[in-house]
């Protein structure tokens, strides 16, 4: 123990009164189900209140700043303790930091019962759906997801979509002014919110990798979609593919449906027709429609599930067992999902989490859980737990301090944006409280949140102010909110004639049965349309899923080994055969003679092939290939397309996906490795291996005319069209298969033409051309052309 320090572990209130008369006791922590209680440091400097706000500063002559407060430090929290950081990174934590390098010259923030935090991390947004106020579903409630997205309008940002736009840009403002230094939402401002699903250079630089985030990761993007409980789904990602990225973020099993557990069954193993994407990797979003048994799988495989309680209780009236997951040993991170039914930002989400425990789950979950659903959690979920997600030596200076009534986790969890004193990311000031920000060097945009003079550095990081983005944005959802936000969804667990997420007399948890007869009387289980009838008791104790310490049968397949032993849990196999020595029994193991303890099977060997072969069907799907000697023809951030240079005919040219930027220019000589796929119509090779052998001689495109390059032989090729006669312009595709692309025309009634590939920054003049020179594809139903640069398109 510190000589500086007194730890003392708080289990009831009383303790925490007896030993510290200062304390709000009501915001002590007691720690849920098999959750740890809060463990307090109390450090032995005085802090003195603040003359005025929420801290006093005292600027230094070095480049160090030192804040003291209450430190909500990893698994620890140091009342009266300190943080440190020196440049991008955290020098020191706790009790023990006077004497730390640079602190005798540093900037002092003496922030008295205030909670200094992580950046708040949300691994779950759409950033480009989010200017919208919430969409109200009022009392409807629907069974998938495809069912509301049939129905409900949710546009894209109106004020754009892309890095420089101010609906982006709003967007990020938002999630900033609640605590949120990083986020993963399928887009991207430029500066300002660490963005771990678009990483810049600067963000590369420190040490991240990039994550992948799939909103549709069965290729199901048509809200006409059906079920395939067969599995024969067009993925947009191979498990191998899925193997090889840090962190893969699907959405799994959104709805309560059949069609949702088919979801989880085709993502969770490598055989019939399936993708194993329940690895050590992978964190599912949402997982609504799954089971004890599915809950145990995700866990047993370091599986995490991403939970968004907001958005799924106002769609479907319920939420994930989230409890359930974290008992059989999950870990559970927290998002927002999106403005239009879910949370306009991360203290929001939190404040459903803390509702929806209290009410619903009997208060499963600490405050501590709570909490760290929304830094180290969400950190591990996004590989990114090395560089933040805590408060450590050796990460990055990501670092908010949150005042307000409460004290420790609860200061978080009740936080106002008008409580947000200060957010500091890899030791950036970016907003917070106007006189910390002029004190610490910064010259931001002022800013009155709810009377509290702040400032935040819009100027800085997009050069365009706050009321700037705030003018151009009209009509958009609020950057922050004083008290409740307009509209806010629901986190009461409801639907129509089956229950209403309020307690009774006679019904304590509200999910509609009757305490008498209710399995889990005190935990919310309604019963689902996948529960055939009956809440779930899988072990059949008479105690519900939900609310069981121990939910799952000993031996889930029946074959004499228990689970927690069993090389193969799911299936029966009582010899326990495991050849390759893997820990994977051989009737569960895709390749039983090749090990593979920690994730899927590695690649089938390639044979030799050429596009032709590729493209006329010669080569099966899914085949193994290696094509050399092809020239780049087209370039995209996510993939490129390339050409066969000896062949003059058809079937010559095909796409080739990456999944991030490819590393090749137009003209390059490559070789590559993949595997054969059809990507809704698109031939397409994916899992690649690639070697760049340089400049090669350019492809000279094909003269055709619109008719010909609509036909097959063509994809993938770069053709010149040579009788475009009419136009429609602008093309609008929303009728194409659930397209949302903007910015496009149509050549005779037939051709689209878009700019996937196009380089130069005047597509938005370049309507209506005659000469139209691109590789072809195909997308959303339509066969496409596209340009790459002003070159390509002549009047």
């Amino acid at each position: 123990m510190s000589p500086r320090a007194l730890r003392i572990t708080f289990i009831f209130i009383a303790g925490l009164a007896a030993c510290r008369s200062t304390d709000k006791v009501d915001d002590a922590d007691a720690g849920g189900d098999d959750n740890p209680p809060l463990n307090i440091e109390v450090c032995e400097q005085d802090l003195a209140p603040p003359s005025e706000g929420v801290c006093d500063i005292t600027a230094g002559t070095g480049t160090a700043t030192i804040i003291h407060g209450d430190v909500l430090g990893e698994g620890v929290v140091y009342e009266n303790g300190s943080v440190v950081y020196d440049g991008t990174e955290i020098t020191c934590v706790g009790c023990d930091c006077d004497s730390a390098a640079g602190v005798a010259e540093a900037t002092v923030l003496t922030c008295a019962g205030a909670a200094i935090a992580p950046g708040l991390i949300n691994p779950h947004d759409h950033i480009t759906f989010t200017e919208g106020s919430p969409i109200g579903v009022g009392t409807k409630r629907y069974d998938h997801r495809h069912q509301w997205r049939a129905e409900l309008s949710t546009p894209q940002n109106p004020h754009g979509t892309g890095g420089a736009s101010d609906g982006t840009r709003w967007g990020e403002l938002r999630m900033l002014m609640s605590g949120v230094t990083a986020m993963v939402g399928s887009g991207k401002a430029d500066r300002m919110v660490r963005n771990l699903d678009r990483l810049g250079s600067e963000d590369t630089a420190l040490g991240f990798e990039e994550v992948e985030f799939q909103t549709f990761s069965l290729g199901d993007s048509n809200s006409s979609s059906t079920n395939r409980p067969d599995c024969s789904w067009n993925f947009r990602d191979t498990e191998q593919e899925v193997a090889e990225m840090p962190a893969y973020l699907p959405h799994v099993a959104e709805g309560i449906d059949e069609y949702a557990a088919t979801e989880f069954r085709c993502q969770s193993s490598s055989f019939d027709n399936a993708q194993d994407f329940t690895e050590s990797n992978t964190t599912h979003i949402h997982s609504i429609g799954l089971t004890a048994p599915d809950y145990f799988n995700m866990a047993r495989d370091g599986a995490r599930l991403l939970w968004s309680p907001r958005s799924n209780i106002s769609l479907y009236g319920m939420t994930a067992e989230v409890q359930t997951f974290h008992r059989l040993g999950g870990t559970v991170a927290l998002g927002t999902d999106w403005t239009y039914s879910g949370s306009a930002n991360m203290t929001r989400e939190l404040a459903c989490a803390d509702e929806y425990n209290t009410n619903q789950l009997d208060g499963y979950f600490s405050e501590r859980d709570l909490f760290e659903m929304a830094t180290i959690n969400a950190a591990i979920a996004t590989a990114s737990d090395n560089l933040i997600g805590s408060l450590a030596v050796g990460k990055l200076a990501d670092v908010v301090i949150y005042g307000g009534e409460s004290r420790y986790y609860r200061a978080v969890i009740a936080a106002e944006n008008s409580d947000v004193a200060l957010v500091v990311s890899a030791g950036n000031p970016l907003f917070g409280d106007a006189k910390l920000l002029s004190a610490l060097g910064k010259s931001c945009d002022p800013v009155d949140v709810c009377g509290n003079a702040k400032s935040i550095c819009a100027t800085e990081e997009f050069t365009k102010s706050y009321e700037g983005i705030k003018s151009a944005v009209t009509g958009a959802y609020p950057a922050f909110f004083c008290g409740l936000p307009s509209g806010e969804p629901t986190c009461v667990p409801s639907r129509p004639g089956e229950f209403t997420g309020l307690a009774t007399a006679t019904d304590n948890d509200g999910d509609g049965i009757d305490n008498d007869s209710d399995n889990c009387p005190d935990v919310f289980n309604p019963i689902r349309p996948i529960d055939g009838g009956a809440q779930p008791d899988g072990d059949g104790d008479g105690q519900g899923d939900a609310c069981d310490e121990t939910p799952l049968l000993a031996d889930l397949d029946s074959d004499g080994t228990d689970n927690l032993t069993d090389n193969c849990p799911f299936d029966a196999n009582a010899d326990q055969d495991d050849t390759d020595s893997d820990n994977k029994g051989n009737v569960c193991d895709f390749c039983p003679d090749a090990a593979n303890p920690d994730s899927v099977c590695g690649l089938a060997p390639a044979e030799p092939a050429s596009i032709a072969d590729v493209q006329d069907g010669t080569v099966a799907e899914d085949s193994r290939v290696t094509i050399g000697g092809s020239i780049v023809t087209a370039v995209y951030d996510r993939g490129f397309w390339m050409q066969d240079p000896t062949n003059n005919g058809t079937h010559s040219g095909v796409h080739v996906f990456t999944g991030g930027e490819p590393g090749v220019v137009i003209g390059d000589d490559v070789d590559v490795e993949a595997t054969v796929t059809e990507f809704f119509g698109d031939t397409e090779l994916i899992n690649v291996s690639l070697t760049n052998n340089g400049a090669g001689t350019p492809i000279v495109p094909v003269a055709v005319t619109v008719a010909q390059a609509a036909t097959e032989p063509y994809e993938g090729m770069l053709v010149t069209l040579t009788d475009v006669t009419t136009f429609v312009d602008p093309y609008d595709c929303s009728g194409d298969d659930g397209c949302t692309d903007t910015n496009l025309w149509q050549v005779n009634g037939s051709i689209v033409v878009y700019d996937r590939t196009y380089s130069d920054a005047d597509w938005a003049s370049q309507t209506s051309q005659a000469g139209i020179t691109g590789t072809m594809s195909f997308r959303r139903g339509t066969r496409r052309i596209q340009p790459r640069t002003t070159a390509d398109l002549v009047p």
